[in-house]
């Protein structure tokens, strides 16, 4: 018996895609917020991507492994690629950048789960 669910490899992969997304969803709301006046459309686009943006920032913060986090900040939250991320941590090997990440990935998950978001 399982007090919170765990989010399933299909929910973990929706989460892969969102943190891919962004950056982009930061560029939109940041040149949405320069505009003077918003269509309706743009008012919902800013609305709803700065719920994901804070949702994403909480659950990126309460990751418990230190290196963890900063793998994952690294690489989704400031968009570096996988081989900037892999030469940044080159004390270790690519593979273990890429299983914690995906730990990093599995944790954002569960707590965006838990949190309604996915």
């Amino acid at each position: 018996m399982e007090w919170f669910p765990e989010a399933t490899a299909a929910e973990a992969q929706a989460v892969r895609n969102l943190l891919r997304r962004y950056p982009v969803m930061r560029r939109t709301v940041s040149a949405l917020s320069q505009l003077p006046n918003l269509t309706e459309k743009q008012n919902d686009v800013q609305q709803t991507y700065q719920l994901k943006i804070r949702n994403i920032e909480l659950a990126v913060n309460l990751i418990m492994d230190e290196e963890v986090k900063n793998m994952i900040e690294y690489r989704f939250i400031k968009g570096h690629p996988r081989k900037a991320a892999v030469n940044r941590f080159r004390l270790i090997t690519d593979r273990s950048v890429d299983r914690k990440i995906r730990e990093g990935i599995s944790s954002i998950a569960n707590t965006l789960k838990l949190m309604g978001e996915i």
